[in-house]
């Protein structure tokens, strides 16, 4: 039977061996035409998968919600902050089809979840083409009635919109929007038919959205070949003015486009605002005579208005090419700080009360911007920091108004925090440490004080390092050298004005000329720095 059928038996059954080769050959080719394709091709799960960014999500959508809302989709995930766990107000959606992606994209686009329309398009995983301008358009002059939908609807009918944003700011006039095309020449198209057109009742404007970096480079050779421009910024607008009463004035200068002035969420003014007029000329003038101009009871702040871009361009400038130049340090010493004022205290009756150590260049009551109340606390600005030291030694105990009053040298944000740290740091020094055992619990020891020296039942050390009134090199090092100096000159103030009342301020000052280490030294010997006190008057007279 082998004789009669020959080799033709051979290899699977029902298969020739021509059939065989055959079959090989084929097989060879595919396995050839796989590896000539790029891995990247082979193994993308994009053949699989298509993949839906979904924006503008509200912040309480999760997972679930959105698994509910795409009942095509094959898996969806919202993303997430990685430290807190909220939302970022976006997601991503994958189906199994192109046709359902395509559907989706087509009938759900811009319809809502929780109430809020959220923004579809093909999520793009090459950054670059969402980074690039060329096919990214912005439109301006928008009414504030139209919404990404209205804005996607008019746009398509010159291309295929990828995605399309509204920017709207509260209480604004008009708005400004955003319209991604997947072609350029789509974008270049609605530019030549949209820009200066009249679309929503307004003539828009439309033009290549250009990056943040290049229009900050743009806008500094723009700056050196003209310095003009329309729209100015306006500072410390009474609460009271509306836009209306704005636009009174600014209008006797010339026309004003636009005019606004920044709210918060109870609509509450914020104190500035924007005037946009409709010639250079007009806002230049406007600036010469409203600036510094008294309205309402305040003087207006009024300047060339500038974006952020601009004014982190100026800063940074500043900050490369101009010397860190320290706080003036002739306010240094002299501003006092008051606490626990009364509410009924004002500028003057502050003014008054400390008008007798010497002369006041300022004094002012904080109070709250919109009711007017006293915040309890204020600033006292000396002539001298003699005058101020006095001041404080004098004053800080006393009452106004029959409430007790804190007084201090006014100290920067950081000075005040390194003198807490310093102080909680002394503290835990001079803590008892807990006994394991128990102890037979004694009542303190009775202190007594003098003009001269502090004793106790027992101890007559008036000086030792454990105290906590003692000061160190090491508790002055946390400080600027004009705190050290207010800080020295205070506890010497302190210990010889009782001796030397009228002269107490000039022997400070003499003293202070001393050596750090020694004055230091002598203010925890109280009768030596007295000592060297008696010295020194001998120099004033």
């Amino acid at each position: 039977m082998n004789d009669l059928l020959g080799d033709e038996i051979l290899g699977p059954p029902g298969l020739t061996i021509e059939q065989q080769k055959k079959i090989a050959e084929l097989q060879s080719q595919a396995a050839n035409q796989s590896l000539r394709t790029p891995a990247a091709e082979r193994f993308s799960v994009d053949r699989s998968e298509h993949s839906i960014y979904v924006g503008e999500l509200d912040l309480d959508v999760n997972d679930s919600i959105l698994r509910e809302h795409f009942k095509t989709a094959i898996n969806v995930h919202v993303c997430r902050d990685r430290v807190s766990g909220k939302s970022l107000g976006y997601a991503y959606v994958n189906f199994s089809t192109a046709e359902d992606c395509t559907n989706v994209l087509k009938n759900m686009n811009y319809s809502t979840i929780n109430g809020r329309p959220y923004r579809l398009m093909m999520a793009e995983k090459d950054p670059s083409k969402r980074t690039t301008g060329t096919c990214n358009l912005v439109v301006k002059n928008l009414p504030t009635s139209v919404d990404e939908k209205s804005l996607y609807d008019t746009f398509s009918q010159w291309g295929n919109v990828v995605s399309c944003k509204v920017i709207k700011s509260p209480y604004a006039v008009r708005c400004y929007g955003y319209v991604n095309y997947d072609s350029i020449s789509a974008a270049v198209r609605a530019i030549d038919i949209v820009n200066g057109a009249y679309l929503f009742g307004r003539q828009i404007e439309v033009s290549h959205q250009v990056p943040k970096s290049e229009r900050a480079s743009s806008f500094s050779e723009q700056a050196v070949k003209s310095q003009k421009f329309t729209n100015i910024y306006i500072k410390n607008i009474a609460l009271d003015v509306t836009e209306d009463d704005l636009r009174e004035l600014f209008s006797s200068i010339g026309p004003v486009s636009s005019i606004i002035i920044q709210r918060d969420d109870s609509n509450f003014s914020k104190g500035f605002g924007f005037a946009n007029y409709e010639s250079p000329e007009d806002a230049e003038k406007a600036i010469q005579q409203f600036h510094n101009y008294d309205y309402y009871g305040k003087k207006l702040f009024v300047t060339r208005a500038q974006k952020r871009s601009e004014r982190e361009d100026e800063l940074r400038r500043q900050h490369e090419y101009q010397p860190r130049i320290e706080k003036s340090p002739k306010y240094q010493g002299v501003n006092l700080y008051v606490k626990n004022l009364a509410d009924d205290v004002d500028d003057e009756r502050l003014r008054e009360e400390f008008s007798r150590y010497g002369q006041i260049t300022s004094a002012k009551v904080m109070r709250e911007e919109r009711s007017g109340v006293s915040k309890g606390f204020g600033f006292v600005c000396f002539a001298s920091p003699e005058e101020a030291t006095e001041a404080v030694v004098k004053m800080n105990g006393s009452k106004i108004a029959s409430k007790e009053i804190y007084v201090a040298i006014a100290q920067r944000k950081e000075d005040r925090r390194q003198f807490l740290e310093s102080q909680i740091a002394q503290q835990k020094n001079f803590l008892v440490p807990l006994s394991p055992r128990p102890q037979q619990l004694t009542p303190p020891p009775i202190i007594e004080r003098n003009n001269n020296a502090t004793t106790s039942a027992g101890n007559t050390d008036t000086s030792s390092p454990g105290s906590p009134f003692e000061l160190t090199l090491a508790s002055l090092e946390s400080y600027s050298h004009e705190t050290q100096r207010q800080i020295i000159g205070g506890r010497i103030y302190s210990i010889i004005s009782d001796t030397y009342p009228q002269e107490a301020s000039q022997l400070t000052n003499v003293l202070l000329e001393m050596d750090k280490d020694k004055l230091v030294q002598l203010i925890n010997e109280p009768q030596k720095l007295k000592e060297k006190a008696k010295e020194a008057i001998l120099l004033l007279y």
